[in-house]
């Protein structure tokens, strides 16, 4: 066989090892999360989980782990069909290892009696665990599956999704439990989507660039030599003088913004500088979006635009 084919499957295989054990790094933070702070405390959880959690507090029957396997099924039929395949898979695995673990951990706890901060904790816990989970191109089953569908292709934050989700279990949590357990509960899902954006993200966040100068095309070559970023210039108007105005724009890390901005004022220190979070960067030297991650029927559609 080819050597540079052998290479390539090996990487391949390195890497689907690599978001394997991420997932169930995950998985287990969360299993162990649910078991050590969340049922001693009587707190609550998102999706499938929370719906799991509620059914045991009011029955004792059946146990949490086995509950979350039961009522992802129908979950993983719709995301057959919505989602890709590679996504499914890794998907399911983190579901399996959700499931597995809360049953493994069973009866665990951890010394942490005042309330507040134990919500603090757990949510911080579960927004490690679920957006390592993430990062690694999987879930852990229940809405995780919509969230990624949405955020995928409306560009909607998988953290804020699941938060507006989960307002309909505080709800039913305020009713059959009580309020403090529900308010304790928000606090928690509160931290998780702000951890599990943090963790999807990267600490590394992105950041687009705008920069108005009248050196706009030295500016632009020391971006591309200095830094190794692409950059556009965009055509303007001065609102003012009304004379035509290059724009530069350009999409860097966070770590490259200092250096950026040392570049832009030494060549220009008039130049006027416009910096912007960005969600999400997809593209050369950034992240890269492969067919495979689109469901089936997307790729069929591309394949042949003439058949629906």
């Amino acid at each position: 066989m080819n050597p540079m084919k052998w290479s390539r499957k090996i990487v391949w295989n390195l890497k689907t090892i690599e978001r394997l054990l991420l997932i169930l790094l995950g998985t287990a933070i969360s299993g162990w999360c649910i078991n050590a702070l969340i049922i001693p405390h009587r707190f609550l959880s998102g999706g499938i989980s929370g719906i799991s959690l509620l059914t045991f507090y009011l029955a004792g029957f059946p146990p949490v782990g086995l509950s979350i396997l039961i009522l992802n099924i129908p979950i993983f039929i719709l995301g057959w069909h919505e989602v890709s395949l590679r996504f499914v898979f890794f998907s399911l695995v983190g579901m399996l290892g959700l499931s597995g673990f809360v049953s493994l951990f069973s009866g665990v706890s951890f010394p942490v009696h005042d309330e507040m901060l134990a919500a603090i904790l757990a949510g911080v816990l579960l927004g490690v665990g679920g957006g390592l989970t993430f990062r690694a191109g999987g879930s852990q089953g229940g809405i995780d599956i919509v969230s990624i569908f949405l955020n995928r292709r409306y560009s909607i934050r998988i953290g804020h999704t699941i938060f507006t989700i989960n307002i309909l279990i505080l709800v039913a949590a305020a009713i059959v439990i009580s309020l403090d357990r529900a308010l304790y509960t928000m606090i928690m899902m509160f931290v998780s989507s702000k951890v599990l954006d943090r963790i999807q993200s990267g600490f590394n966040q992105r950041k687009s660039v705008m920069i108005i100068s009248s050196a706009s095309r030295t500016i632009a070559q020391g971006i591309l030599h200095n830094l190794h970023r692409g950059v556009t210039i965009l055509k303007g108007e001065g609102g003012y003088t009304g004379r035509p105005q290059e724009v530069v724009y350009t999409v860097i890390t966070m770590l490259e913004l200092s250096r950026l901005k040392e570049l832009v004022w030494m060549t220009d220190p008039d130049a006027f500088i416009i910096v912007n979070d960005t969600v999400e960067v997809i593209g050369k030297g950034f992240r890269i979006q492969k067919s495979e991650d689109f469901p089936r029927k997307i790729r069929k559609a591309v394949k042949n635009p003439g058949q629906t």
